[in-house]
């Protein structure tokens, strides 16, 4: 069944020398091991060498901590699972340098001193054609959004990235304890993702749901990464109507593989909600949203304050 758009639905991309796909979702989700497939996936199709393309992490862009802060982390009381965590200037300056083929150094965060240090960049910037983003917050900000090509969000379930984060914790050098992981997990972890990851999801153009292991899911957005960059070549910014592969909406993509011919929609046009992956009722979805008063585990005047957009 083909499945088109309204005439005038257009899907436009922001106007960019380097094409940038950046991968939401919880923590522990895979979105690292994500990304990495994606563009083992681009190597395989001739899409660009690995020398042309940039994986860029937004935990190197926590922000430098202040003695205050040093304080919380010693406590246990500084959020790393907040937006207001992260430099959000710093990584608009590095993506626009990048961008422009401006000498930079990216930052890399030290999570055993908690430091930020600098290193400079082992790829030709000025060469760069692909860069792909994850981090727990890439659509949070609206100003980082504007920065993004196409915009992905890895939906696993809430057991899944726990047990993911388990198994993880344990088996580092120097492991903490379950009671720790798991007490850091209910007092920060699952509310920020409450509270901030899950609404952004809204932004997403694919929804992606069981990560990595959707292989149908890769196999589309490739496809679909790959005429989007052969069009950006020759029109940075590029006006036109979603081609096919633009199945690759949430509701498709979260049945890929799946005989329920129930998962699609009826044969027509396809709505801009339908295709974004918005849907009315979805009461969870309200931008902007405030922090929960127990973030800092009871305390009714939360350090953090939402990144304004």
């Amino acid at each position: 069944m083909s499945l088109s758009l309204p005439a005038s639905f257009s899907y436009s991309l922001p106007a960019s020398r380097v094409f940038v796909i950046g991968l939401a979702g919880g923590a522990d989700s895979g979105k690292e091991e994500f990304c990495k497939v994606l563009l083992e996936q681009f190597q395989k199709k001739h899409v660009v060498d690995s020398s042309k393309a940039l994986l860029l992490h937004l935990h190197d862009f926590y922000r430098e901590l202040s003695d205050e802060d040093r304080v919380r982390v010693a406590s246990g009381l500084y959020n790393f699972d907040h937006p207001d965590a992260f430099d959000w200037e710093l990584l608009a300056q590095v993506m626009d340098d990048v961008q422009e083929g401006r000498e930079t150094k990216f930052p890399k965060f030290n999570f055993a001193t908690k430091k930020r240090s600098y290193e400079s960049p082992t790829k030709d910037i000025v060469n760069l054609s692909v860069i792909v983003f994850e981090g727990i917050f890439v659509l949070y900000s609206q100003k980082i959004r504007d920065r993004l090509n196409m915009k992905l969000f890895v939906d696993i379930d809430d057991d899944a990235r726990l047990v993911n984060r388990v198994a993880r914790k344990v088996a580092e050098p120097n492991p903490d304890s379950v009671d720790h992981i798991l007490i850091e997990y209910v007092r920060f972890v699952k509310p920020s993702f409450d509270d901030f990851i899950q609404p952004s999801k809204k932004w997403a153009d694919i929804i992606i749901p069981r990560g990595v292991q959707n292989t149908p899911a890769i196999t589309l957005i490739t496809d679909h990464a790959t005429e989007l960059l052969k069009n950006q070549q020759s029109n940075s910014t590029r006006h036109t109507l979603l081609p096919p592969h633009l199945v690759t909406t949430p509701t498709v993509l979260s049945n890929a593989g799946s005989n329920n011919s129930s998962a699609c929609p009826s044969p027509g046009y396809l709505s801009r909600s339908f295709v974004h992956g918005e849907s009315p009722s979805r009461s969870s979805m309200n931008s902007s949203p405030v922090p929960r008063k127990d973030i800092l585990g009871g305390s009714g005047d939360s350090h953090y304050k939402p990144v304004p957009e």
